[in-house]
């Protein structure tokens, strides 16, 4: 998720590394997605706080820096929910765990890119 710069121990936040690690959560959430279809027990602790990492370190991106990964942050929390959905359809009613996965961290990460609404079919 991150890089090391050679000038200190502290690890480079870039966009390249949260895209890949977007794309990695992506797979995750799929392969969840279809344990739960195969009526398997998932066990969603690490998509959890994968999740959470990669949201907070977008939050420490600059704005302008952030805004290209929006669409794979939008297409994450698409994929949440359907998963979401999968699994209540499975099990019925089930507690929110929103403040857990970095949904108040990626809405901050929205709030900062200025991202003009929506216009037409998409």
């Amino acid at each position: 998720m991150s890089k090391m710069d050679s000038r200190s121990t502290q690890p480079q936040i870039d966009m390249e590394s949260i895209n890949a690690d977007l794309l990695k959560i992506e797979s995750l959430i799929s392969t969840a997605n279809r344990l739960v279809d195969e009526g398997r027990i998932v066990d969603l602790a690490a998509l959890q706080e994968r999740t959470k990492q990669v949201c907070d370190a977008a939050v420490q991106l600059a704005p302008q820096d952030a805004k290209p990964l929006i669409p794979a942050m939008e297409l994450v929390l698409t994929q949440l929910d359907s998963l979401t959905e999968n699994l209540t359809k499975r099990y019925g009613d089930l507690p929110s765990f929103s403040s857990r996965v970095g949904s108040d961290t990626a809405a901050s990460v929205y709030a900062q890119t200025e991202v003009p609404p929506l216009s037409g079919p998409v």
